[in-house]
């Protein structure tokens, strides 16, 4: 079976939650599958701990975020074991999951479990979280992988070019919020929305509470990227930002694109062709199944029943 993994959920755990007995009663139903009070706080101490500066943010919002997100697991999930068995043991997550916590400054599977018994979570609940992921990736690929459209010999070019007329290349830090609109009014009225939110509460929580890309439970935070690996229109407003700064809408395929400037730097050019190809080969079949993925998504959620108690 093919895979490409273009989503990977990282879980970050910086505060101590007590142990508490709380009644567990059904908040709402996802065709016909229920989510509870419980699975609402687990996913909230989540947020909270992928972004703690979510606790300066009203808690009413985080609580809704975390509905949301629970929602968007269970959709998931349905619609996985209408293909795949994920009881079934993926030789893949094991990978993932090492280089999770491993990212995380960890050695050890069991260090990152006795990490996580500090805050009263599971080491099974995030592993089942990537196995979600990774399913739900396999489904993407399964429907839309034939549906690809890479100009390889672009891709080649383009760093031919850059490993020819450059000793050194820009590296930028960046965070995104990604948003949908329907008409020009809809951009600028959610435009404006987001600035209003930047400036109360700064831009990574805001991209927890208004994008729709996947770096969301992250606060938009993609993290260190090439400038040969932008594409030209991303890479021209870069250009004119100084650290601290965000872009104005920018428009792709998937939406409606705000970029700020977290950090950057000059590093020298040391590029193996062969490397740099297949990685903006990956990049690009990335980007296409992400598209991919988020229509497709929305396609089963419009079809889902959603029902509040």
């Amino acid at each position: 079976m093919k895979r490409i993994f273009f989503l990977v959920i990282l879980f970050i755990f910086y505060y101590s939650w007590p142990t508490l007995s709380v009644e567990s009663y059904v908040i709402l139903k996802v065709n016909n599958k229920i989510i509870t009070n419980i699975d609402i706080n687990i996913e909230y101490r989540y947020l909270i701990a992928l972004s703690p500066d979510l606790q300066k943010v009203d808690k009413k919002k985080v609580m809704s975020l975390a509905k949301d997100s629970i929602i968007r697991e269970k959709i998931k999930e349905q619609e996985i074991i209408k293909h795949f068995d994920i009881s079934v043991k993926n030789k893949f997550v094991d990978k993932i999951f090492t280089n999770f916590y491993k990212k995380m400054g960890m050695k050890s599977k069991n260090e990152f479990k006795n990490y996580l018994s500090k805050y009263n979570l599971d080491i099974k609940d995030i592993e089942k979280k990537i196995t979600i992921e990774v399913a739900w990736n396999d489904v993407i690929y399964k429907k839309f992988g034939n549906r690809l459209e890479i100009d390889e010999l672009k891709i080649k070019n383009k760093i031919k070019k850059t490993i020819s007329n450059s000793k050194e290349q820009n590296i930028y830090s960046i965070s995104e919020i990604l948003f949908s609109a329907n008409n020009y009014n809809d951009i600028q009225k959610k435009y404006k929305l987001i600035e209003k939110s930047i400036l109360e509460i700064g831009f990574n929580n805001s991209a927890n509470i208004h994008s729709i890309s996947n770096t969301a439970k992250l606060g938009g935070k993609i993290g260190w990227i090439y400038e040969s690996q932008l594409n030209e229109i991303v890479k021209k407003e870069m250009l004119s930002l100084n650290i601290g700064d965000y872009t104005k809408p920018i428009t792709i395929p998937r939406g409606f694109l705000i970029i700020k400037l977290e950090d950057k730097k000059i590093e020298k050019i040391d590029i193996n062709f062969d490397e740099e190809l297949n990685k903006q080969i990956a990049n690009e079949k990335n980007s296409q199944l992400l598209q991919f993925s988020e229509i497709y998504f929305k396609k089963i959620k419009k079809n889902s029943t959603i029902s509040e108690k």
